[in-house]
């Protein structure tokens, strides 16, 4: 059951890590919607009677995407009067396997300090090549096993 989990989990990080590229395209100043239609050589009031809307209606839509106020419904209706494809992604800033280490490697230190501590008051406190030894252990465990709680604080 571990070997399917782990499959599983192999195709969503690859499925997310195929959209890495389109964090290198960033969003135009004036937003997508005015860059569409401007580099269709169409007009404001041209959108909006393909929108069933005012020109101002037009601008004001435009407005919202560059301040992040538009819907994915408008988008949508906007990019097919655009004759565009509207594409959604939750893009990862880096390689999600490299999230997850980070993150593994984060709560191993946090589990491993606070056994430290205790120990400690048990004057069994590991020295720091030992420290290290066992956060780097801890961190391995997290991966291999890739617990439920992993992004639990």
């Amino acid at each position: 059951m571990i070997n399917l989990r782990r499959t599983v989990l192999k195709q969503y990080q690859d499925m997310a890590n195929q959209h890495c590229a389109l964090m290198k395209v960033p969003r135009p100043k004036e937003g997508w919607i005015r860059t569409a239609r401007k580099a269709l050589g169409m007009s404001g009031p041209q959108l909006g009677r393909r929108l069933g809307l005012k020109k101002a209606q037009v601008s004001q839509m435009e407005r919202m995407e560059t301040e992040d106020r538009i819907s994915l419904k408008q988008l949508r209706r906007v990019a097919e009067a655009l004759e565009c494809d509207l594409v959604y992604a939750l893009v990862p800033r880096q390689p999600i396997e490299e999230t997850i280490m980070e993150r593994a490697r984060e709560k191993a230190t946090k589990l491993v300090t606070k056994a430290d501590v205790q120990m400690a008051l048990e004057a069994q406190q590991l020295n720091k090549t030992a420290l290290v030894e066992e956060i780097n252990l801890e961190t391995q465990r997290l991966l291999e096993t890739m617990p439920r709680d992993l992004w639990e604080d």
